[in-house]
């Protein structure tokens, strides 16, 4: 009997872990289930608003167009067309990427700069209260008004293209971080204290982790918004990428690009979104303050 216990005792840890694997596991493939079925049917009920707005409103067919209009502009050759459908969508795929790749400007420097700042709120109080309001302060400008000056200082390059794209996703995950680096528990905050722990060391043990769900709600904003800041950037002050081709294309007539920049580039941010989705279910469920209770449900 004595040898029979230490046996037992690591089967029903090993168990125990297993059970929550497989919760955690089951949680994130059916909050990735239902994410995929509601952008789904969202998808469906807004291509079926957008067909039957255009019919109602009895738009000019030369400017608005259907989303058959655009399908067949990307995927059908067309007689009297001067341009291929394959060649379309090289022309648009192309454009995609340089927005893409000024929007990843644009979110590492508005991400790495909003974690950088939040962190330094949270350790060092008198930093926030002499910064947030300036920094609430320079929320309030338009960016529309905002990016001249920018422009005027930096001048036409990708550092302009950080600054526009990062502002854009600097604010929402400087408040979302900043609040919940703040939503550490007390009895929290005194275990790490009692335990010789410094201010880094709750940091790093406690408010981090803490921090995760707000992290992510404001991640998932983020990734579209350094998109429009990238398209704003590129219509104001570029010949490059979708936000000036959108420019070039109307001062042309060509409302099929137009509107198919529209699609592509709102598909592009729906997937993004969902891919931060996933990732954020992935972590909570492993490491997020809730993901016992998540996978338990």
């Amino acid at each position: 009997m004595a040898t029979a216990a230490p046996v037992q005792a690591p089967m029903v840890s090993r168990a125990m872990v297993s059970e929550q694997t497989a919760g955690t596991i089951r949680y994130v493939f059916r909050r990735i289930g239902t994410t995929v079925l509601t952008i789904a049917i969202s998808s469906a009920i807004l291509v079926i608003l957008w067909s039957l707005a255009i019919q109602v409103l009895h738009a000019n067919p030369f400017i608005a167009k259907t989303p058959v209009d655009v399908f067949n502009y990307l995927f059908v050759d067309a007689p009297k067309s001067k341009t291929t459908a394959a060649e379309n969508r090289e022309l648009i795929s192309g454009l995609l990427w340089v927005t893409l790749f000024h929007a990843l400007i644009g979110f590492i420097f508005g991400v790495g700069s909003s974690i950088v700042i939040s962190v330094a709120f949270t350790l060092i109080r008198p930093i926030e209260f002499m910064f947030m309001p300036i920094a609430m302060l320079l929320r309030v400008v338009p960016l529309l008004a905002m990016a001249p000056v920018i422009f005027l200082i930096f001048g036409n390059g990708l550092v302009t293209a950080a600054f526009i794209g990062g502002i854009v996703v600097f604010f929402p995950l400087l408040v979302n971080l900043t609040l919940g680096f703040r939503s550490v528990s007390a009895q929290s905050v005194d275990l790490v204290r009692v335990y010789g722990g410094s201010r880094w060391t709750i940091m790093r043990k406690v408010a981090i982790p803490t921090a995760l769900p707000y992290f992510f709600a404001s991640m998932r904003i983020a990734v579209p918004g350094a998109i429009t800041g990238a398209m704003l950037y590129e219509w104001l002050f570029t010949y490059e990428g979708l936000g000036a081709a959108i420019t070039t294309a109307k001062s042309q007539s060509l409302y099929n690009e137009i509107w198919a920049i529209v699609v592509v580039i709102t598909v592009t941010s729906i997937l993004l979104y969902t891919i931060a989705t996933f990732i954020e279910t992935a972590v909570l469920a492993k490491w997020g303050p809730n993901a016992g209770k998540s996978t338990g449900r």
